[in-house]
């Protein structure tokens, strides 16, 4: 039956994304790795149930399936500023309903399974596109990667239910004479994605667009006052040099709510607010490079980065050329290092740190 070889394969893919996500133990991989592992099973379970169609692997299957989407929403919304308890009933509430009409109403099953996965999909899709800045729980250095992966996750699950829909639109009018195409079909499309999962390191990320200037002058004022004041307090305090740093620790720090100091940074720096927190952390390492021996490596840990591939990157986005370049082409450099470097009353681009 060609339905069963490759959702077995998915299956073992995944197992391999969820091995690269442990092993480098990134900031918030435990929710990464949840939601693959929820993954792996439902794929496992599928495959299963298609391979000996047996009543209680259905029944498990059913479960697990209602149980992935408010899982894999948890683990991202978690990263966010909604309130504990509407988290745990955006979580809870609609997977007790549908684990409900499953025992009671088993015909309702596959209805509601399509509106868990979509729901739960946009929802965590919606999340993704308010950007890095929504998730204030997850380091600065992390919430590009969170954002991206909650995209893809609500895209999984988006895809999930459109493929429950054709499979019931089957049943309906053709007794699921193409359910098994059906699903290895929707394997086969996913099996690619997954693989790019695997091997994708990170493409550069192009600054947020600032947010359109629709307030008034007084407001515009207000938000670069605002801006000056957390800048100042990240310089004084070197608090960009903490490789735990979120957006709500930042925001704790200066009293301010976490959004308006998010608004603040998109509209008068035109990045996000991990965007800009790197540039004091590569400023910093850029007047490590040229005023110590120390190891790249050294000198990245003491910048904030946590990951030398994040590091690597930023420096190169911000600086044009690699820290080790940027090093020697310092050391070569015909004029004095003491003239070429920024000073530590002031960084490249004007940022008073140091």
């Amino acid at each position: 039956m060609p339905a069963v070889p490759l959702p077995f394969l998915t299956f073992v893919i995944l197992l391999m994304l969820l091995t690269k996500v442990c092993l480098q133990r990134a900031s918030g991989y435990r929710s990464t790795a949840t939601f693959i592992a929820g993954c792996a099973l439902l794929v496992l379970m599928s495959a299963l149930r298609w391979q000996f169609d047996a009543l209680y692997l259905r029944q498990i299957q059913s479960v697990v399936a209602i149980a992935l989407p408010p899982l894999a929403w948890r683990c991202f919304a978690r990263l966010t500023e909604r309130s504990g308890r509407q988290k745990l009933a955006i979580c809870l509430i609609p997977s007790a309903i549908a684990l409900g009409l499953n025992l009671v109403a088993p015909a309702t099953t596959d209805a509601v399974l399509i509106a868990l996965y979509v729901g739960y999909g946009c929802t965590l899709i919606g999340t993704a596109y308010q950007g890095p800045d929504a998730f204030i729980f997850s380091r600065l250095n992390d919430a590009g990667p969170a954002a991206r992966m909650a995209f893809l996750a609500g895209s999984f699950l988006c895809f999930s239910g459109l493929t429950d829909l054709a499979i019931a639109v089957d049943f309906s009018f053709y007794q699921g004479h193409q359910a098994p195409q059906l699903v290895a079909l929707s394997q086969a499309i996913l099996l690619p994605f997954i693989c790019l999962a695997i091997i994708y390191n990170g493409k550069n990320v192009p600054p947020d667009e600032g947010i359109p200037a629709t307030e008034s002058q007084n407001n515009s004022e207000a938000l670069a006052l605002l801006c000056q004041r957390v800048e100042a307090r990240l310089c004084e305090q070197s608090l960009y040099l903490s490789p735990d740093l979120t957006l709500n620790t930042l925001a704790r720090r200066m009293g301010i709510p976490a959004r308006q100091i998010s608004q603040a940074v998109n509209q008068t720096q035109g990045c996000n607010v991990s965007q800009w927190i790197n540039r004091f952390r590569i400023h910093h390492a850029q007047r490590q490079l040229l005023a110590t021996d120390a190891s790249v490596t050294e000198i990245m840990l003491e910048a904030g980065f946590a990951t030398k591939s994040n590091f690597n990157r930023e420096f190169t986005r911000i600086s044009g050329m690699s820290p080790t370049e940027y090093r020697r082409s310092a050391e070569e450099a015909l004029t004095p290092a003491v003239e070429t470097r920024p000073s530590r009353q002031q960084g490249a681009d004007g940022y008073r740190c140091g």
